[in-house]
């Protein structure tokens, strides 16, 4: 009987634990595309002004979340987002605007995907 007590009330702090992991993992991708839109908006009206501050607020967030992170999913998937986010940050300060909109949309992408491999679908499960 012990056993079985053991068993139900580490399998309910195990739920727990995912529900407030699955709660961060979505705040923090809200976040992180909140800032994308923006910087998207700032690159599509060609203000360089200060977006070059904001691009460097969006990785400076994504590092200082990047241990959390990758303990809820693939490091790889946070790597590549990261990777993509430098190249940003250096097409925002050489003012290129192709490059730019271009590196923000797979970085939205990027955070979408993170996304969509947290929901609990079959296809996920299996």
């Amino acid at each position: 009987m012990k056993n079985v007590i053991i068993s139900i009330c580490i399998f309910i702090v195990m739920l727990i634990a995912i529900f407030f992991s699955l709660n961060y993992l979505t705040k923090t991708c809200d976040n992180l595309m909140t800032q994308c839109d923006e910087l998207e908006d700032i690159i599509s009206k060609e203000t360089w002004d200060n977006s070059y501050e904001k691009s460097m607020n969006l990785l400076k967030d994504l590092q200082d979340k990047h241990n959390i992170l990758s303990m809820f999913i693939h490091h790889q998937e946070i790597d590549n987002m990261t990777n993509e986010l430098y190249k940003f940050t250096q097409y925002v300060k050489g003012k290129n605007k192709d490059e730019a909109l271009a590196s923000i949309h797979v970085v939205k992408f990027y955070i979408e995907h993170i996304e969509d491999l947290q929901k609990v679908t079959i296809q996920n499960i299996f």
